[in-house]
């Protein structure tokens, strides 16, 4: 032991060398054991790891509308999508608006008579149109029951006359008397001399031959049998016939009528 501590007086700085080495040696073991346990410690006490859970039916489908939604597909002008359905709207009369299952838009011509021929009916002047160009507007050939796109197809061109006025002219010659088969004309005017004919024969200053006689009678106002006695008259050129009746004027078949024929917006 005396021999050791002389070492260490003579050695000092070698000894002293030695033990901070050894001290040094014996740290490190300790730190790395201590270490190691608590890195033991620690994955004792982590709770194990859960089971990957499989994705839920709603996870799946959305994840596939995604996929859908980067690369969308190209409708098809020529079809329905079943998305969304063109409808048309109008403002109606009352100012509200309107769509074609509700309102007429163009009375009194049906909605689906516009849309059968594919005629513009969001177009205010429609019925004005003549789109086949045969002279007679959607209403024209509506009213006759004609196609409005075919040329080919329209009404009769006598509907294109319209009466302006028309003036009833009396017959000039007036039934006045009667003597068994003879029979006296005058003139309404009273300025000719009476004209005795029979039945077959012209009255004189006309065309109109008296083709029949008939008989008749009728009370009047005052309870006395009246002779409203008849001649038939005919033209001989022409189906026009006048009836006279003792005593009466009778309105003339040759009366005047004015008409007007419209064509392409003129009227003639």
């Amino acid at each position: 032991m005396a021999k050791a501590i002389d070492w260490i007086k003579m050695n000092y700085d070698r000894a002293a060398v030695i033990a901070a080495a050894v001290f040094l040696f014996i740290s490190a073991i300790c730190i790395s054991w201590s270490a190691i346990q608590f890195r033991n410690e620690l994955i004792a006490q982590l709770p194990p790891r859960p089971k990957t859970a499989s994705q839920p039916p709603v996870a799946v489908e959305l994840d596939r509308a995604a996929e859908q939604l980067q690369a969308p597909s190209q409708w098809k002008a020529s079809t329905r999508s079943g998305l969304f359905v063109p409808e048309k709207h109008f403002i109606g009369a009352d100012g509200l608006p309107a769509t074609l299952q509700n309102t007429e838009v163009h009375p009194p011509v049906p909605n689906e008579w516009f849309e059968k021929y594919g005629l513009p009916i969001e177009e205010a002047d429609v019925l004005d149109q003549d789109p086949d160009k045969d002279g007679f507007t959607n209403l024209d050939e509506w009213q006759g029951n004609t196609d409005p796109t075919n040329k080919d197809s329209h009404p009769d061109y006598v509907t294109k006359l319209h009466l302006v006025s028309a003036t009833e002219e009396p017959f000039r010659y007036i039934f006045s008397s009667r003597i068994k088969e003879t029979f006296g004309i005058n003139d309404i005017e009273q300025s000719e001399p009476t004209q005795f004919r029979k039945v077959g024969e012209v009255i004189r200053g006309t065309d109109f031959k008296i083709v029949k006689f008939t008989e008749k009678s009728e009370r009047n106002q005052y309870g006395i049998n009246e002779d409203v006695s008849e001649l038939l008259l005919e033209h001989p050129n022409s189906p026009a016939q006048v009836t006279l009746v003792k005593g009466k004027v009778a309105t003339s078949p040759q009366s005047v009528a004015t008409f007007v024929y419209t064509w392409g917006g003129r009227r003639e």
